[in-house]
């Protein structure tokens, strides 16, 4: 009777816990799935911005990417419209089984911040994306581009390598996971996402 009371006790313990489990990851999962996400989460320490203000555009962006890059020029003429009524973070996502560059081109924009030149940067590598995205090794490109930019060298191709620099973009690549985004680019305003046809009507809304 002992034996019988003991294992029918084991057996709701374990029906206690599989229930408690499913629904810690139910939450999870609603958590993740979520339009309404906290801004501090989305925009993170807001290493790469422009502008000031209550508004915030996040964008997750992969500089490989062709969409990424067929949004440049819509989002630059956004920004423009609204300078001064919304700030920008770029957020690194690269999408590294697709796009076998993404990653060092990511990690050749971090460098170029460290020496104040992320935006230029930046830009330089979306222009650029048809000669560097298909090459083996891009690394000798992104420091052509650092010097034409009047990066120091030296200091570049170290930053470029560094544990340091390859932490920063893993800290983004974690935010990706944690809201299970799948694709670049994407957009959230003040945590909501959104996409890019409708950010122009929400900041609108917003800045009024």
């Amino acid at each position: 009777m002992a034996t019988t009371m003991n294992l029918k006790t084991i057996l709701i313990f374990i029906a206690v816990m599989v229930g408690v489990l499913a629904g810690v990851g139910g939450m999870l999962w609603q958590f993740g799935q979520a339009g309404d996400k906290p801004i501090a989460d989305i925009a993170g320490e807001m290493r790469y911005k422009k502008g000031e203000a209550s508004v915030t555009l996040v964008e997750f962006s992969d500089f490989q990417c062709p969409a990424c890059l067929a949004v440049q020029e819509p989002l630059k003429q956004i920004l423009t419209k609204y300078e001064g009524k919304v700030q920008f973070v770029y957020r690194h996502f690269p999408l590294s089984s697709i796009h076998k560059n993404a990653q060092m081109a990511a990690q050749a924009s971090e460098a170029a911040y460290n020496q104040g030149k992320f935006w230029e940067m930046h830009d330089k590598l979306f222009i650029t994306q048809a000669n560097w995205q298909g090459i083996g090794d891009p690394r000798e490109i992104f420091t052509k581009y650092a010097k034409e930019l009047g990066m120091e060298e030296g200091k570049f191709v170290n930053d470029m390598e560094s544990q340091t620099t390859k932490d920063v973009i893993s800290t983004d690549l974690l935010t990706t996971t944690r809201y299970r985004l799948t694709g670049t680019p994407t957009f959230f305003i003040n945590g909501i996402k959104i996409e890019l046809p409708q950010i122009e009507a929400k900041l609108l809304e917003l800045t009024k």
